[in-house]
């Protein structure tokens, strides 16, 4: 049931006061938005229900904002390794929901509980409590707003997660912000270290980052104004998106899609600058049948889980023939990337 925001205390307590103690669950290798959220939440249920909770995650925390996060402001936090099995506790989604494939959560299993700001999934209808709110652009400006219908401050590293969540979701060009998102980020900002924020926002960046900013150039091929870039076998997922975010910036380029491999699945970032073309509903197009994908207006992702490895090329080109036809409306040569100011 998704619940009127309105009107949300009486079931929200009704099924918190069912149980002792929670796994709270955000989707895959999590975001700013997902861990500020995470933590959010399990201050508050100790806080104001004295209700236990841990927070799992599967993947990896690869991005080395995403890693200072953690570490600066001590969110507990523990790894689902791709064999164990889901904690004997309710489940509550974080910034994902059933059956999108970015999640640990086994297919039609239902959690007790989500809260997420993406589009309603249909499985998402059948879950006892669901606060989904589309109208409100980081999961971390739902759990923040928790906080202010308790009448509950958060402390000084929970404050600084649920901001810096908030701040990387809807702020840039592109990002869908509401006007919540901006009053409940000049709320936090009163409560929330400066210096903590700054050590997250400019963390040193591992040696590995930049050889994969080199692999990215080098095998990146511009279509008109669309870039595709095949990185291949990647340490760090975290790096296709950030790599995305980086090739968007180029002034001829309008929409990027980056592919690489982890561990047997080929994961797509998808970025667009393009005002008709909404990243989200197009990777679903692309990745169609193969997979799962989703996102937003301007950034997108899928995943594409591969149970033979031999197959990995055929359905990569498979994934670049069907989003130069679905972007361009055609198959099309292209121009490498390091190579484009030789044609001018």
């Amino acid at each position: 049931m998704v619940v009127d925001i309105n009107n949300f205390k009486i079931e929200f307590e009704k099924i918190i006061n069912k149980y002792d103690e929670y796994a709270i669950i955000p989707h895959y290798n999590p975001d700013p938005d997902a861990l500020g959220s995470s933590f959010g939440l399990h201050y508050l249920l100790n806080k104001v229900f004295n209700k236990k909770s841990q927070i799992f995650y599967g993947g990896i925390i690869g991005r080395a904002e995403n890693n200072m996060m953690v570490q600066a402001l001590d969110i507990p936090i523990i790894n689902l390794k791709e064999d164990d099995a889901l904690p004997n506790l309710p489940i509550i989604l974080m910034d994902t929901q059933p059956n999108t494939g970015n999640n640990p959560l086994i297919p039609n299993v239902l959690p007790a509980i989500i809260f997420d700001h993406h589009p309603v999934q249909k499985t998402s209808l059948e879950v006892e409590y669901a606060d989904i709110r589309l109208e409100y652009g980081a999961s971390c400006t739902i759990i923040y707003n928790y906080f202010k219908e308790y009448g509950i401050k958060p402390t000084i590293n929970v404050a600084t997660g649920l901001y810096y969540g908030i701040q990387t979701d809807v702020v840039g060009e592109g990002r869908t912000a509401f006007k919540i998102d901006f009053v409940s980020m000049e709320e936090l900002s009163k409560n929330i270290s400066r210096e903590k924020l700054f050590s997250i926002e400019k963390p040193n960046l591992p040696l590995d980052y930049y050889l994969h900013i080199r692999k990215g150039l080098e095998n990146a091929v511009i279509y008109n104004d669309f870039l595709i870039s095949s990185l291949g076998d990647v340490i760090n997922p975290d790096y296709i998106g950030e790599i995305a975010d980086f090739l968007i910036r180029c002034d001829k380029v309008n929409v990027v899609l980056i592919m690489g491999i982890y561990k047997n699945v080929i994961q797509l970032s998808f970025r667009s600058q393009r005002k008709k073309l909404d990243a989200g509903d197009t990777i679903k197009k692309i990745v169609g049948s193969f997979g799962t994908a989703g996102g937003h207006t301007s950034n997108a992702g899928g995943r594409i889980v591969v149970r033979d490895e031999q197959d990995i090329p055929k359905i990569s080109k498979k994934i670049i023939t069907k989003s130069l036809e679905i972007i361009l409306g055609k198959i099309t040569s292209g121009i490498p990337f390091l190579s484009f100011s030789d044609y001018f």
